[in-house]
Formats: structure tokens, C-alpha cells, sequence
């Protein structure tokens, strides 16, 4: 899918500082939402390499920037994980100092890139004008932000309603106790995870500030496509770092029981239908379903997942306390 993206605006300054502003990519930092964490990390000839958070996952990515004739930049990425992302820059003299035309075209396989970035686009078009002296400061409204009161609630009913489909809905036609199952597995995969984290947190100490739309950590597996590493979507959870009185093995414990909840709760689905139809030929697929599921988060979690964060933390408390000399 391919969105196309037009800024025109006149800045206060000459024509000389609005191109440098451009070309300076530190400058980046200033006017993309502090969110993100936009960094430079190193530049060869024409080429730089950035760092970034979005959607809850790190990236590192790489732009190239071409000076042409006539206060003229071409900018493109290379190997953006949300496509190509091609930007045109062009500064004319005007009444006030510059006018400031940006043409920008994103390619890109997910569905949604386009509205996130616009988002962005929109706040960082803001953020330009108001460095180069033309607008009040920008408010960066993450759309993805949930308030932790909402993200609970969500998760709660979300869990709620995989009981409710598997206790109270009667098969109706062959398959369809499958189907409500396979349905009632991914509610309790999806809801449970961050709500495990936020109530063994709130009792070891640890604080939240909200929950998040964003990546799943499955992202991070090197065996997914790339074409694929900006689709699963994930309910997230973020710790309020400064709030938070835990100890390290507290963190650990947050941190474990999001992946434990992520496999022993859509278990319950295949032994309801088991219980019930000890035959039942969607209870044993089910069954096999949550068993992979467990294998897998046990091998992933523990490289790239919650897992690995909780071993972390716990490493973190082996460690001696310097003691005062």
C-alpha cells in the first residue's frame, strides 16, 4: 500500500538556516514525538544509521540524504521495518523568510502504516515549524495510549468473554465447538498476559503508567519474515519506572507471570471441552494447540520474551551490594 504526505509552510528564518536545519540530522530528535527515542547512532559519507522506539520494539534503521541543486534534499530510507519512506524537501526564499515545501510517499505492507504515521508526520510538521520559530509547541496524543483503568477493564472482559463463548455457547452446526474454542484460546492468549503483569506487580511494589497497542516480542524472532515483522499486534503494559518500589526479584516475578498466564490459562479451554466430551475431537486439537503454544513460549520467552527479562532482573539480585568501605 503506498500514502502520500504534503507539508507546505513559511518559517521566519533564512533560506540557508531552514536548509541546514534539515540537513542536520540530530535534528531529528527535536522534532519526532520523545516517544520514540529518535537517535542518531552513526553517519557514513551520506549515509546515516538512527535508532528508535515504536510500538513498544527497538529499531535501528538506515536513511541516505542527497543535496540537490536549487535548496533541494532528497532523503529515503533503506531498510525501514515499516517499508520505504521517500522525502523531498524544497526551500524558497518568501515574505516572512522561507517557504517550506515536503513531499513524502510511504510504501508499506501494513495496513495501517499510513495512519500511525500520519500521526507522527503531522506532529513532527508542528515540531519543525515551532524550532524554526513559527508555531506554538506541540502536544504529541499517542493514539495507541491506553489509561491503565481502560486496559484493565478491556483485559478483564476480554477474559470474561473466552469463558462466556466456551461455557454458555451450544455448538450449532459440526466445527463450531472448534471455532468458539480456537476464539476463546486467543482471547485468554491475548488478555491475560498484561493483566497477570499489572496484578503481580501491583503486589511486588511495581507501579504502571498505562497500557499500549504495540508489537508482540514475536518480532524479534529472526524465523519471521520481515514482511510479517510489523503485523502482530500485542496489548502492552508500561512500568512506571520512578513510581515503582520493587525489589529485583519482585520485577522478576512481574516479568514471569505475563508469558505463565499466556500459556496455562488458554489451557483451561481444551480441559472445559474435555471435561465435558472426554471424545471430543476439538478438546484433543485444542490440547495439542496449548501444548505447542506452552513449548513454544518456552523456548522464544526465555531469548527474546518476558522470560528473558525476568532472568535478567533475578541476575540483577544475585548480584553482591557493595558494601561501604
Amino acid at each position: 500500500m503506498r500514502w502520500t504526505y504534503r507539508y507546505e509552510y513559511e518559517v521566519p528564518v533564512t533560506t540557508g538556516e531552514a536548509y541546514g536545519f534539515f540537513r542536520n540530522v540530530e535534528n531529528m530528535g527535536k522534532v519526532w514525538p520523545a516517544e520514540m527515542r529518535m537517535k542518531l547512532v552513526s553517519v557514513e559519507g551520506n549515509i546515516y544509521t538512527v535508532s528508535f522506539w515504536f510500538l513498544g520494539q527497538p529499531y535501528t534503521t538506515k536513511f541516505k540524504i542527497e543535496d540537490q541543486p536549487g535548496m533541494k534534499q532528497y532523503h529515503e530510507t533503506l531498510d525501514f521495518p515499516f517499508g520505504n519512506l521517500r522525502h523531498s524537501i524544497e526551500i524558497a526564499p518568501s515574505g516572512i523568510g522561507s517557504k517550506v515545501v515536503e513531499n513524502l510517499e510511504l510504501s508499506s505492507g501494513n495496513p495501517l502504516a499510513g495512519y500511525f504515521f500520519r500521526k507522527i508526520l503531522d506532529y513532527r510538521h508542528q515540531a519543525i515549524k515551532h524550532s524554526l520559530g513559527a508555531g506554538e509547541k506541540p502536544v504529541y496524543k499517542d493514539p495507541f495510549k491506553i489509561s491503565t483503568a481502560a486496559g484493565n477493564l478491556i483485559s478483564l472482559v476480554g477474559s470474561a468473554a473466552a469463558y462466556a463463548l466456551i461455557l454458555l455457547t451450544p455448538p450449532l452446526f459440526p466445527g463450531s465447538r472448534l471455532i468458539v474454542g480456537v476464539v476463546a484460546f486467543a482471547l485468554l492468549w491475548f488478555f491475560t498476559h498484561d493483566l497477570a503483569h499489572f496484578v503481580v506487580g501491583r503486589i511486588a511494589g511495581i507501579r504502571f503508567s498505562n497500557y499500549y497497542i504495540g508489537l508482540s516480542n514475536i518480532v524479534r524472532l529472526p524465523i519471521l519474515p520481515k514482511q510479517f515483522k510489523t503485523l502482530p499486534i500485542a496489548l502492552g503494559i508500561k512500568i512506571d519506572r520512578q513510581a515503582s518500589k520493587a525489589t529485583p526479584r519482585g520485577y522478576a516475578a512481574m516479568y514471569a507471570a505475563g508469558p505463565l498466564a499466556s500459556m496455562l490459562f488458554p489451557l483451561t479451554i481444551p480441559i472445559i471441552i474435555l471435561n465435558n466430551n472426554p471424545a471430543s475431537t476439538a478438546g484433543l486439537l485444542l490440547l495439542l494447540f496449548a501444548v505447542a503454544n506452552i513449548i513454544f513460549t518456552s523456548i522464544f520467552s526465555p531469548k527474546a520474551g518476558c522470560f528473558a527479562k525476568a532472568a535478567k532482573a533475578l541476575r540483577k539480585a544475585a548480584k553482591p551490594t557493595p558494601q561501604p568501605s
